[in-house]
């Protein structure tokens, strides 16, 4: 099974870690520092944890290691003197004396303590009090303490579910049940296609789903194994032809970034093994294979030592490359055939995006009407086969004056909401997307009615290549920014992927951005199509060469000897 080849993959990398993080271990002290020489509670806790599997797995090289478990015991006995005095721990970035940083910590530390129990390694007994100590201090804190984001709950409350009946102090073991319940009894934020609430497919959809697992495990209730297994499911559909996966529709902070699949693999394969599902453990297996060959470690070593059958469990499966996916709970579409992609989203400045294979476009309108600044759909809907409808408006409104004097004349304190708007005037936008997965290419028409003389811009972000057009060939620089009058624009990336978009029109060159405006990505370089409203501009996208291919002068006629 892939799976097993990759854990000699796995198992050369943990004890990379393990020896790197020996050598950045302050021995008098017991700190580890990170490469940058700082250091915090909580990235501390998960250098333990993965000290601490190198020293419990056997097929490791620091197997049962007395100089790594001793490293292990300083160090947690320098977290003990630098915990907060709640028994909580801080991400120096950010959160000091933090309960969902905390957890996160402390369920990495639950792993191995579960792998430990039953281990004959030398400093066992010694390694558990002290963990057991850290452990019990820091959900002692958590039981009074609050969180930020909305995965933080899930954090909190598995952590303390997981580790309650490993706490010696019966009362504290009920405080923690309860307040994980208090938690729990708001209901998962997990919508009907599956996603989570900050839809962040490179970091915190992966963690939601970790967290499910875990409720899973501590609590038996299915539900929460379910809820893990609708967004492994919805995920599928994430993954771009390269293998990496879309993330522009996050609402965090891996927005836009490159991320490979590999913390998703165990993920796959534990919940289909606990689901007795094979054909989702068998997506997990597929990924071992597609990390591979990208050169992308997964992790999950504990949970393998901790569930050694699921290794071998489900089979390679074909992951979709060819589908239509709209998620209207998501408010985007997914549509993909091999190397073709395409992507539109609802209430987004950035609604389309185009991909072939190495070379991808952006896509956004500028129209600027009052607080306005993007096209941004309000509706996105299927109208017809293959055919798309997103809509939007550019209200065009005025304060009226109060109808009573205000308490103040200081306008910033002033409720404003409390006054009545008069709407003058409204841009009304259309967008219309005809999507060929045979020809892999699509039609869009953008249209606006309503309010008229208003300045268009629709602004096509393309990944930097050769950049043809009927008159000039050159290569396209990032962060630049062409007005193209008429006929296509081929752009060709280096791999020699194509995408091409035309007809091209400029009826005009108002060029102003407003705060607020969405701004492309520096890295492209941004072909701009003008109308002004009421307009109608039909567009084609194609990945199929328009012009012929320039030969060099030694290819043509005529050439001398």
């Amino acid at each position: 099974m892939t799976c097993v080849f990759q854990l000699e993959r796995m198992t050369a990398e943990l004890d990379r870690d393990a020896e790197r993080l020996l050598l950045l271990q302050n021995t008098r002290t017991g700190e580890i520092l990170r490469e940058d020489g700082f250091s915090d509670t909580r990235g501390m806790g998960f250098s333990v944890a993965r000290m601490l599997t190198a020293c419990l797995y056997r097929d490791s090289r620091w197997y049962d290691s007395p100089d790594l478990q001793e490293a292990v015991i300083r160090a947690l006995l320098y977290i003990q003197a630098s915990r907060r005095p709640s028994g909580m721990f801080d991400l120096a970035s950010c959160n000091f004396d933090s309960a969902p940083d905390t957890a996160f910590t402390v369920n990495a530390l639950l792993d191995v303590l579960a792998v430990l129990k039953t281990a004959s390694i030398r400093f066992r007994d010694r390694i558990e009090e002290l963990l057991l100590d850290v452990v019990e201090q820091a959900c002692r804190g958590m039981c009074s303490a609050g969180f930020h984001t909305p995965n933080h709950r899930w954090a909190i409350s598995a952590c303390l579910k997981t580790a309650a009946p490993y706490v010696r102090d019966k009362e504290l073991s009920r405080t923690m049940q309860e307040r994980a319940d208090r938690y729990l009894r708001e209901g998962l934020d997990q919508d009907r296609d599956g996603e989570f609430t900050e839809r962040s497919a490179g970091t915190y959809n992966a963690v939601n789903d970790d967290q499910m697992i875990r409720l899973y495990l501590a609590t038996g209730e299915k539900i929460y194994l379910e809820a893990a297994r609708n967004n492994l499911l919805f995920m599928r559909y994430f993954l771009e032809p390269d293998g990496s996966l879309f993330t522009q529709h996050s609402t965090r902070q891996d927005r836009g970034t490159k991320v490979w699949p590999a913390g998703y693999c165990i993920l796959y394969l534990l919940t289909g093994w606990l689901l007795q599902d094979p054909e989702l453990a068998s997506v997990g297996q597929t990924l071992f294979d597609l990390c591979a060959a990208h050169n992308q470690v997964p992790t999950g070593l504990v949970h393998i030592m901790r569930f050694p059958d699921m290794v071998s469990y489900g089979g390679n499966v074909q992951l979709p490359s060819s589908f239509a996916c709209l998620f209207e709970a998501s408010g985007i579409l997914r549509v993909r055939e091999e190397e073709f992609c395409v992507t539109l989203r609802k209430n987004a400045p950035d609604f389309m995006y185009v991909r072939s294979g190495g070379m991808d476009l952006c896509m956004s309108v500028y129209a600027n009407v009052c607080d306005r600044r993007n096209f941004a759909a309000e509706t996105l809907e299927k109208t017809g086969p293959d055919t798309y409808e997103l809509r939007g408006s550019f209200p065009g409104w005025y304060y009226l004056p109060f109808e009573q004097p205000p308490e103040t004349g200081d306008w910033r304190k002033m409720d404003h909401g409390a006054r009545e708007k008069e709407i003058r005037n409204t841009l009304y936008m259309t967008v219309s997307v005809h999507i060929d997965r045979k020809a892999k290419a699509l039609t869009l028409n953008v249209s606006a009615t309503g309010l008229d003389r208003v300045p268009i811009r629709v602004e096509c972000g393309f990944a930097c290549g050769q950049m043809r057009t009927a008159s000039s060939l050159a290569q396209a620089q990032p962060g630049t920014e062409c007005y193209v009058l008429s006929g296509d624009v081929e752009m060709t990336g280096s791999d020699g992927s194509v995408l091409t978009l035309g007809p091209c029109f400029a009826r005009h060159t108002v060029h102003y951005r407003m705060g607020g405006a969405f701004c492309q990505d520096p890295g492209r370089c941004v072909v701009c199509l003008t109308e002004i409203s009421p307009c109608s501009r039909t567009i084609r996208i194609g990945t199929e060469k328009v012009y012929p291919m320039v030969t060099s002068i030694c290819d043509s006629e005529g050439k001398g000897e």
